[in-house]
């Protein structure tokens, strides 16, 4: 493929991706607002982040159907306007329940884009260049982080909640314009039905399963994360919106060291030996944040550096997960990548739904989910074969 058709396919993934999680990280430091101006509880509103991945979740695999059957570019186009649309409700939203169901609506959006911009890379690129290329998706994830818990405290500061979800709606708009003016049609586009098979077929190939699982449970620690955190540190560490907004470039940071490590080593050092030592290191940070914290658990510090170093370790481990699974797909075309969004997103929407029901507020609590979930990250490595 000639290097500036590689970029603007690369490019249009990266908005895609990026859009999808600005939509899910933006509002995050505007949440105690919403829950005042809603008449409700953190706790509750705080569901807003589950549901909008359980709205990602539940369409991916007929996401995956429709892209094989009409094509990338009008999924991406449908995606976008249903994100846009439900954006604009949510500013104007008055009680929670609508909040809420609104959000599942905009998952529901967010999905499509997610799945999208996948499988665009993955029908591209393979192997170890799949993985660098992967991790250029990730390096857009984690500027949303950033960029995303910035703009969103800045609009807040400035104005009110129900501005960001008008941004959101507005950038949607704008995207739809680029994929129409610019993205090439599908050249190949199958107008047969789906054999539903495909994805039973996938679930049962344990080579596909495990990296599928691996890149899964370290997304829930981001979700876990950012589910809880809001609150504990507004609430136990009296952090202020701007201040919580603040620490999402920290993490942005650590996210994007990770991705820039696989973008520039992967091809050097191979995907297995880089995947080993991500984990390690995300063991070691979340064993040091349950240790310090048991110590002292006042200093916000000892909560929020320790992630960052787990991130850093997921910002490696993910694109090559990804990247394993896809090279070990027995199915070809987008179901692996739907599949993949798929499991991801019912992981993370279970995890932040049993944050939120258990209720958690505490920061050494929050240290030993992060624990718990390296640890199973760590069991499904061990599980993989050899190569």
């Amino acid at each position: 493929m000639p290097l500036s058709n590689a970029a603007f396919l690369i490019s249009m993934s990266c908005l895609a991706v990026f859009l999808s999680q600005l939509g899910m990280m933006m509002y995050l430091p505007a949440l105690p607002s919403i829950a005042k101006a809603l008449n409700t509880t953190q706790d509750l509103t705080s569901l807003a982040l589950p549901v909008y991945l359980a709205g990602m979740a539940v369409p991916m695999l007929l996401w995956g159907k429709w892209g094989a059957a009409l094509g990338i570019k009008r999924i991406m186009m449908g995606s976008l306007l249903l994100f846009s649309v439900s954006s604009a409700l949510l500013s104007l939203c008055t009680q929670i329940e609508t909040f809420i169901s609104l959000r599942f609506v905009q998952g529901m959006g967010a999905s499509g884009l997610s799945v999208m911009a996948r499988s665009l890379i993955a029908q591209h690129f393979k192997g170890s260049e799949l993985a660098k290329v992967l991790s250029w998706l990730s390096i857009a994830f984690v500027i949303s982080l950033g960029i995303g818990q910035y703009a969103g405290a800045v609009l807040m500061s400035a104005f009110d909640w129900p501005v960001i979800f008008w941004g959101l709606g507005a950038s949607a708009l704008i995207q739809i314009v680029m994929v129409y003016a610019y993205l090439p049609d599908s050249p190949h586009v199958s107008h047969t039905p789906v054999c539903w098979s495909h994805y039973l077929t996938l679930v049962r190939h344990r080579p596909f399963l495990l990296p599928v699982l691996m890149g899964g449970l370290g997304y829930g620690i981001i979700i876990g994360f950012n589910t809880a955190a809001p609150s504990i540190f507004q609430n136990t560490y009296q952090w202020s919106a701007y201040d919580y907004g603040q620490l999402g470039w920290a993490m942005s940071l650590a996210y994007l060291l990770g991705s820039l490590v696989v973008n520039r080593y992967v091809t050097v050092w191979g995907q297995t030996t880089m995947s080993r030592m991500a984990i390690r290191v995300m063991l070691a940070a979340s064993a040091g944040m349950m240790a310090a914290l048991w110590i002292n658990s006042t200093s916000a510090l000892l909560l929020w550096l320790p992630y960052c170093l787990i991130i850093c370790g997921q910002a490696i481990n993910y694109p090559i997960s990804l990247s394993q699974a896809s090279e070990h797909s027995p199915v070809g075309g987008p179901y692996a990548m739907a599949l993949c969004g798929f499991i991801h997103q019912v992981l993370a929407a279970v995890i932040g739904a049993s944050v939120s029901g258990l209720g958690i507020q505490q920061p050494i609590a929050l240290a030993s989910l992060c624990l718990l979930l390296v640890v199973m990250v760590l069991g499904v490595k061990i599980m993989q074969p050899r190569a």
